[in-house]
This record gives structure tokens, sequence and C-alpha cells, in this order.
């Protein structure tokens, strides 16, 4: 009888599995990372923003410059080890703010940027882009930082351009033309405003030592108890027009701002984290999206690998599987020997010299009858009562078993003892 041909050729099945196997793993991905990008361009101030009111700019210049930047749209980013750059809108509760900070006490230095600007949309401007309005005033800053501290936020009158500030971190920077300030017992100055005993930008004077910071306004801090070298800066803009990407286009306003994230981030490792979550841009990480980012990707990579040998080796397979053998065999000799090999490989025969002596030991006391009671120094006294076995005796004999370590003498002892048994016992 002949033998009837395979309806399906090797090459097909194996395009067909290769095709489907790529879509799937393309499926996965696309359900785990969905649009990363989704709602960034939205026009608002927050690290991902191309508008006159975003920091686009600032992170640009930063990358440029060799610093790491990278965007959060969850909480991990609190976790970063760098500075992170927090632009909340004009609606964040406080609460959410200094559980922030609270938590990146002894982690990372925070840089909180309050909003300036009101902004609108229009269908003529392009995507990302907004028109900007009147200002925000000083009532949604001042209730943001109200669980940080007592903060008095001032909207500045139109001024004339080309007035500068002295900063801490460099010699003067340019005034925005409507300066938005700041002024508060535990607001010490880093960019000096245009009005007495006011900041365009300020640090929290919380107990910690900011020395790149202090050159203007020292902390007030005097207790010897109250100072905590370890705690990290939380650095506050007033006027967010030092920052965005209305206020970079000036090169000396550029070059300040990349000064003063790099004073902030002293101590730190260097990095800048941008937050979108308080910008209404979070998305919760789930599994998915963990196998396709690293360092996750690498294992992920060694299963798709690992899937695709496995499939290849299926398709040629000469003949049919072999039996494989039993690796621990039936039967009590085959326990034994199994155990012996498995002491010896270890090299831990030294741990059953002393059960084994005292086994010996406890068969013969059974054997003579002695009595349960009877301590060890009576019980050895009448063992060696017994006799000798090529010389020595039973104690003699334990003593060498328990003491060996090399495999011969452990074997050599074992030997010993078992023939005085037989000798003596049976």
């Amino acid at each position: 009888m002949s033998r009837q041909a395979n309806p399906f050729q090797r090459t097909t099945i194996m395009i067909l599995f290769v095709v489907g196997f790529a879509a799937f793993v393309a499926l996965l991905y696309g359900l785990g990372m969905g649009d990363p990008g989704t709602g960034s361009r939205n026009g608002e101030a927050h690290g991902a923003s191309s508008s006159v009111v975003g920091y686009k700019a600032l992170a640009s210049l930063l990358e440029k410059t060799g610093v790491p930047v990278q965007y959060s749209r969850s909480q991990a980013g609190i976790d970063n080890a760098g500075l992170l750059i927090l632009t909340p809108g004009p609606f964040t509760p406080s609460k959410e703010i200094d559980a922030v900070v609270e938590e990146r006490a002894y982690i990372g230095p925070t840089l909180i940027i309050l909003p300036k600007w009101q902004v609108a949309t229009s269908d003529k401007l392009k995507r990302g882009w907004v028109m900007r309005g009147d200002l925000l005033g000083g009532e949604p800053g001042e209730h943001m930082l109200s669980g940080l501290a007592k903060v008095r936020i001032s909207a500045g009158d139109q001024r004339p351009a080309g007035q500068t500030a002295a900063s801490a971190v460099g010699s003067v920077v340019d005034i925005p033309e409507r300066p938005v300030t700041m002024s508060g017992e535990t607001i010490r100055t880093v960019v000096r405003g245009p009005a007495s005993g006011s900041a365009l930008v300020g640090y929290l004077d919380d107990g910690g030592v900011y020395a790149q910071l202090d050159r203007l306004d020292e902390s007030r801090v005097t207790d010897p108890d109250a100072v905590h070298e370890s705690l990290f800066p939380v650095v506050i803009v007033a006027d967010a027009d030092l920052f965005n990407n209305g206020g970079m286009a000036s090169e000396q306003t550029a070059r300040h701002a990349l000064a003063l994230v790099r004073a902030a981030a002293t101590a730190s490792d260097g990095s800048v984290t941008f937050d979108l979550t308080f910008n209404g841009l979070g998305s919760a990480q789930n599994l998915l999206t963990l196998a396709f980012v690293p360092p996750f990707l690498s294992a992920t990579i060694c299963l798709i690998t690992a899937a695709l040998a496995a499939a290849w080796m299926a398709f040629n397979r000469f003949g049919p599987p072999a039996m494989e053998r039993r690796s621990i065999d039936f039967g009590k000799t085959a326990l034994v020997s199994n155990s012996a090999s498995f002491i010896a490989r270890m090299r831990r025969g030294h741990l059953v010299t002393k059960p084994y002596a005292a086994l010996i030991r406890a068969q013969a006391v059974v054997a003579l009858g002695i009595s349960a009671q009877a301590d060890d120094p009576e019980i050895d006294q009448r063992l060696d009562e017994l006799g000798e076995k090529d010389g020595n005796r039973f104690t003699a004999l334990y003593e060498q078993l328990i003491r060996a370590r090399k495999p011969e003498d452990i074997a050599n002892g074992a030997a010993s003892l078992h023939a005085w048994k037989k000798e003596f016992i049976g």
C-alpha cells in the first residue's frame, strides 16, 4: 500500500507559524504599550508640551548638554534618584504635592514650577499650540503650597523689558515682563524679585544644608538638632517664564535655567525626570508593558527565541522520542547508593560520621541490655570492656571516625567500627 503524501509542505507550515507568531507578539505589544504619546500635545504646561507655556525646550536643552531626561507617567517616577520636576496644574490638590515632597525628602531633589498663565486653544493653531491669556494670580499657587509652607504669591504689573534680578546660581537673569513672586517665613531666595523680600525662585527652608542655593539668602534654622544634612532641597519656581518655552527664547534665561537645574540636582545622580501625572497624563503600567521595556525586554527576547528554537526542533525531529531512564531507580539498594553518591559529590561525608557512630553505639547498648539511664562514660566503659578489635577498643574507633575528614579516612573508620560491631555484637 502506497504511503499517502502530506498535503502541506514543511515550508508552508513554517511560514504560517512565523507569520502567526509575529502577529501575536505585535498584538501583545500593541495592547501593552498603547499610544505613549497620547495627550502630551495638549498645549498645557508640562515637560512634554511644545506650547508657549510648556517645558519641552528645557528638556531638549538638558538632553543636548548630556543630562539624562525622562518623562514619568506613573507614581514610580517619584522614586527616581535624580531631580524630579513637578509642573502641577492650577487645580492640583496640595495633599498630592505634600505626599511627593515628603516621600522624596531622602531620595532626591524636587523642583516645583507653579502655573502662571491661562491658556486657550483654537482651530486656527497647530496641534499642541495655545493662545496665552491672563495671569492665573496667586491663589492657585498659594493653595498648592499650603501644606508645605505659608506662602504669599503676588502677580506683578507690566514692567519695562531689560530689567535683571540677582541669582544664587549665576550673576543675573532677565526679569519677566509680568513677574510673579512669592514670600514667606520658610522661603529662602534663589532669584531675587523686584520687590523687597520677594523671590522669583526660592527653596524651602526645611533644615537641610543647601550651600549651592543659599548665596542670597541663608537658612534661618539655627538649632543644631533641627539641621539635617542628608535632606534634598525643594526648589519652588514662582514665575514659570524663567523655565517655559516662551522664556527659553532668551539665551540668558536658558543659561540660567540650565544652571539652576544643575544646582538643584547637586548630590543626586544628575538625571532629570519630568512628572506628567499632575497634568492628567499618567498611565498605569501593566505586565504587557513591562515585558517590552528594559530590563524585562531581554527576558522577553530570550523566551521568544526559545519558542522559535523549540518549534524548529519539533519540525526537524528524527524518529520517535526516546524513553528517558529514571534518574533514581526503585529499591532500598538504589536509594542507599544514590544517597551515598549525592553525599560524596557534595563532599559532605564528614556530616554523617557522627550519626553513624551514634547508631552503632545505640545498637550496642540495646544488644548488651545496658540501662537507658546510664550516662555516656558508663556506656563507653562497658563497651571498652568487651575487648579490642585490631588493637583498638570501641571509644578509640568511635573518636577516630567522628574526627575523620578525608573520604578515605571516613571509609576506613566506618569499616573498622562496623567490624567491631560484627565481632562483639553480631
